[in-house]
């Protein structure tokens, strides 16, 4: 789903347009970069998908998997680290938009009733861990070393399939395990969760419900503030 901001404008209050004009033209189109980021990646792994279901035998099945994901590793992590960034921003966006409305239902009093943010889910938390240990904040003392490590050690990456399946080059996994060592003060310590199971799944099945949930939200807190003012 497309983001409907693009069909609604700001409302004004004391003067200022809120939330800020350029929020309705860079959310949808924020959306549609997240779209087109997904399409590159399978465009990319088309071909050598196409290798690895045009043989038979197991045993060729896995040789092209494995050459396909062997090209196949810059390609992903472009993609998803792209995509980890402008969630990233998206989600950002969002947040900004939301707490525009609620200075604007403040400021004039309205006591509107209104939806919530929707929860960020544990999957959404780790996509915006990744961001900020792996591409904002590295090194930083705003990262724990150990998960900018981890972010940043590109390996291992995986492709696993059972026996009897055809491999699947969607199912490149980002960082399926966790790294584990010692601090200064000798303590043993582990990195986080930062298992991404392939771009599309990551969009369709995690990320896209959650900003299109959020769009929703603002949208209808837009249009009850509008329905109480002139729109502007």
């Amino acid at each position: 789903m497309a983001s409907e901001l693009e069909a609604l404008s700001p409302v004004t209050v004391c003067g200022k347009r809120m939330p800020a004009p350029q929020l309705f033209s860079n959310i949808p189109m924020l959306h549609r970069i997240l779209e087109e980021i997904v399409k590159d990646w399978l465009r990319a792994l088309g071909p050598y998908q196409k290798k690895v279901d045009e043989v038979d035998g197991e045993m060729e099945q896995a040789l092209a998997a494995v050459r396909g994901r062997e090209d196949l590793d810059p390609v992903f992590l472009k993609c998803l680290f792209s995509y980890v960034l402008l969630f990233a921003a998206t989600d950002k966006a969002y947040e900004h938009f939301y707490a525009e409305l609620n200075r604007a239902n403040n400021v004039l009093g309205l006591r509107l009733r209104h939806g919530k943010p929707p929860p960020k889910s544990a999957f959404v938390e780790k996509i915006i861990r990744i961001r900020n240990t792996a591409i904002a904040h590295f090194p930083s003392d705003r990262a724990d070393p150990i998960d900018a490590f981890a972010a940043m050690t590109w390996q291992p990456m995986s492709l696993s399939w059972s026996k009897g399946v055809r491999p699947d080059l969607e199912k490149l996994t980002f960082s399926p395990g966790r790294f584990r060592g010692t601090d200064e003060s000798g303590q043993r310590v582990e990195s986080q969760n930062l298992e991404i199971p392939g771009v599309k799944t990551a969009h369709y099945d995690h990320c896209l419900p959650y900003l299109n949930r959020y769009d929703e939200v603002c949208c209808a807190y837009l249009q009850a503030l509008q329905d109480k003012l002139p729109q502007s």
